[in-house]
């Protein structure tokens, strides 16, 4: 009976500010079409172009991003790439995704670098930033990766015995990270379940991160909304049970002062600096072509399953984080 009264206690301090779904997605979030800041083989187009291109738009009640898997190129695939025109200073973030970038084939997704990260409007890394669903090539699990400008060390105190925690320097672009240890979390077996949902608490303490497949109890009662209109509101994340990945911060390092200010960003990069820095030394990938630009120009259908298709990103925040920044200096979204 404590753990249950916790839980409601917990979730009665949550309150629904946003939720971001076909009935206003392209009006709340903006396509960046300038040079990819990764150096990728990938050309982001804008809102018109990719309306008119069938690159974004609305497919079975949820928002489509994709790409480009028609046409050769030698200059970039055209791709999506889109921030929210808000930005949150903490928050529990949950995103229902039916489909994300993957390969049409076993090795298809060589060349692919998609993510839905959060960061700071700062200059990068200043801010942090938060990556939530992140993998390059034939990668086949999720990967849970923080930046931040400074040295900061973390822990990954409670999460899933399966997470391989993989380094705990988050400063620079390594950052720190943590893999997941099951591979529906990511790619082709993502999509085969029907997608799930991935929740993102960010607090001053700590941030952590949950992922519920298609199907699963967890899934079905933050997929319907239910949750959000209860007397007791959101299901308190006590009742999540351990997180796919958690980032405490240790040795001085602070949460509050690393990360702040974040808009939320979804986007399908090709090669780069990761995808392509590592082409050479996977096998599977470097086994089709001498380079990763190569593969993605000369193969446009390679890249027909490369799109997201999201039902919703809902974000919360506890009622009580306003008053208690303003006494920082520091205004907070919610």
């Amino acid at each position: 009976m404590a753990a249950a009264i916790f839980n409601m206690a917990e979730a009665a301090d949550y309150k629904l500010v946003d939720s971001f779904d076909q009935s206003n997605f392209f009006t709340e979030f903006e396509f960046f079409s300038g040079p990819d800041p990764t150096h990728g083989f990938v050309k982001y187009v804008d809102i018109f172009t990719a309306d008119r291109t069938g690159l974004a738009g609305y497919v079975r009640d949820g928002v489509y991003l994709g790409v480009d898997f028609e046409n050769h190129t030698t200059t970039g695939r055209a791709s999506v790439r889109v921030t929210s025109k808000k930005s949150y200073s903490k928050g529990l973030f949950i995103a229902d995704i039916a489909h994300m970038p993957a390969g049409a084939t076993d090795d298809g997704s060589c060349g692919l670098w998609p993510a839905l990260w959060t960061v700071s409007k700062s200059n990068w890394p200043k801010g942090g930033e938060i990556d939530l669903i992140e993998g390059v090539n034939a990668q086949s699990n999720n990967s849970i990766v923080l930046h931040t400008v400074d040295q900061c060390h973390v822990a990954n105190t409670g999460a899933l015995k399966t997470t391989k925690f993989l380094s705990t320097d988050c400063k620079g672009n390594i950052g720190c990270r943590q893999e997941a240890g099951i591979p529906n979390t990511y790619g082709a077996a993502f999509n085969t379940q029907g997608g799930g949902l991935y929740a993102l608490e960010w607090t001053d303490e700590q941030i952590s991160t949950w992922f519920f497949p298609r199907g699963s109890d967890m899934a079905n009662v933050l997929a319907t909304g239910q949750a959000a209109v209860n007397t007791t509101g959101l299901p308190g994340t006590g009742s999540f049970g351990p997180p796919l990945a958690s980032f405490t911060a240790t040795d001085g390092c602070s949460i509050a002062d690393s990360f702040s200010d974040h808009s939320i960003v979804i986007n399908t990069a090709f090669c780069g600096e990761w995808a392509g820095k590592v082409w050479a030394q996977d096998a599977t990938c470097n086994s089709l072509a001498r380079t990763c630009e190569d593969h993605v120009g000369r193969n446009p259908e390679a890249f027909r399953e490369a799109y997201w298709l999201i039902n919703s990103i809902k974000v919360y925040q506890k009622t009580n984080w306003a008053r208690r920044s303003m006494r920082r200096g520091v205004r907070y979204v919610g």
